[in-house]
């Protein structure tokens, strides 16, 4: 009893002192996802991206990195109707009728597109655009086409080394913080660079070491070594190039995350060229097709018939492709069962939230009551 006297008495001086929210507790909750845009993907995550926390996507130059956060922007939209998204377009080169053709909505009300010119304006920006938390995801687009405002103003041949990288620190830390808050998502697109401090040469993701520690997943996207898929030109000016390429598949792997197993890697038909059985984007009915047979929400029956979500049962795997096609519903269903059989390895996130003031202590004096 006199323990507890004693604790009360130290809670009251804490109130008194800090005010009525002074004792934090981290309270351990599942976490909520948004879609990648890629079913496939959301799988490998563990559920999606996670809200409340910043990613990085990484990978080299056409690798359908910036696709990808609009097929998750556009996702956003569509799962939280009353907020908007917001590209911070550093390397001023966003396709604004690419991304309506994937589904986002550019509407004023609904889409921010912002033009930074280096990086202090990217990071007061970003802060400004989850401080109220009418955004639900930004993407920054991109780390490595930052450049420091000091380098910015300086001519070339004067040296600003080390700004640009203190600059994204901070900025990644204190928005980290925002998106706890808010519930919001940052996605971060960077690039490989050459590692020159590296005496075996190779490569590294562009940014600081920061990024490492305040992002909590990284998806490394890269092509496969499968054949692009080509359509003939008839109108080709060239003896060599008669071909156009319409769709390549892209490996998306799980390089960190801090919620979910690492590792992970999800494979996917990506199309720039809407064909008769394709339209834009990734091909989610393969990707259907494929989680489902991986993970038993289509149940191989014998060597060609397969058994769907439903119940059905069809003969031959373009028929289960078809199917999905058709009925976009056995995609979720797919997807939702696949989540459903890793639940248990997502690990439960910290909430962070503050006792009032505490039993035994009187609200308006805070000094001790008595029992």
């Amino acid at each position: 009893m006199a323990a507890a006297k004693g604790l009360a008495k130290l809670n009251a001086e804490l109130t008194k002192t800090y005010g009525e929210r002074h004792t934090r507790r981290d309270l351990m909750v599942p976490p909520k996802f948004i879609s990648t845009g890629s079913i496939t993907l959301d799988y490998a995550l563990g559920g999606g991206w996670a809200l409340g926390r910043t990613h990085e996507i990484v990978g080299p130059e056409g690798q359908c990195k910036t696709s990808l956060t609009i097929l998750t922007m556009a996702a956003a939209q569509r799962m939280y109707p009353d907020r908007g998204v917001a590209v911070i377009d550093m390397e001023q080169s966003f396709d604004f009728g690419w991304a309506a053709s994937l589904g986002l909505d550019l509407d004023p009300d609904r889409f921010v597109h912002l033009y930074p010119d280096h990086s202090e304006d990217v990071a007061d920006q970003v802060k400004m655009l989850l401080r109220g938390g009418d955004i639900s995801v930004v993407t920054v687009d991109s780390i490595g086409g930052m450049e420091s405002k000091a380098a910015f103003d300086k001519k070339a041949d004067e040296s600003a080394m080390g700004k640009n990288a203190q600059v994204i620190s901070r900025m990644v830390k204190q928005v980290a913080k925002l998106t706890r808050e808010t519930q919001s998502v940052v996605l971060m697109v960077n690039q490989y660079r050459a590692d020159i401090g590296n005496p075996r040469g190779g490569q590294k993701s562009a940014g600081p070491s920061a990024l490492k520690y305040s992002t909590t997943t990284k998806v490394a996207m890269r092509r496969t070594g499968e054949p692009s898929r080509k359509v003939i030109l008839g109108d080709s000016v060239s003896e060599t190039v008669k071909e156009l390429e319409v769709g390549r598949q892209i490996r998306a792997k799980v390089e960190r995350n801090k919620l979910a197993p690492q590792g992970r890697a999800a494979d996917f038909w990506f199309y720039n060229v809407a064909q008769p059985d394709q339209g834009l984007g990734i091909d989610w009915a393969d990707e259907a097709v494929n989680l489902g047979i991986a993970t038993g929400a289509i149940r191989r029956l014998n060597a060609a018939s397969y058994e769907l979500p439903d119940g059905a049962k069809v003969v031959g795997r373009a028929k289960v492709k078809a199917a999905c096609l058709a009925n976009p519903d056995l995609a979720a269903m797919v997807r939702q069962r696949a989540l459903d059989s890793i639940a248990g390895d997502v690990m439960d996130q910290r909430v962070v939230s503050y006792d009032d003031i505490p039993d035994g202590v009187d609200p308006v004096t805070g000094l001790i009551t008595e029992d």
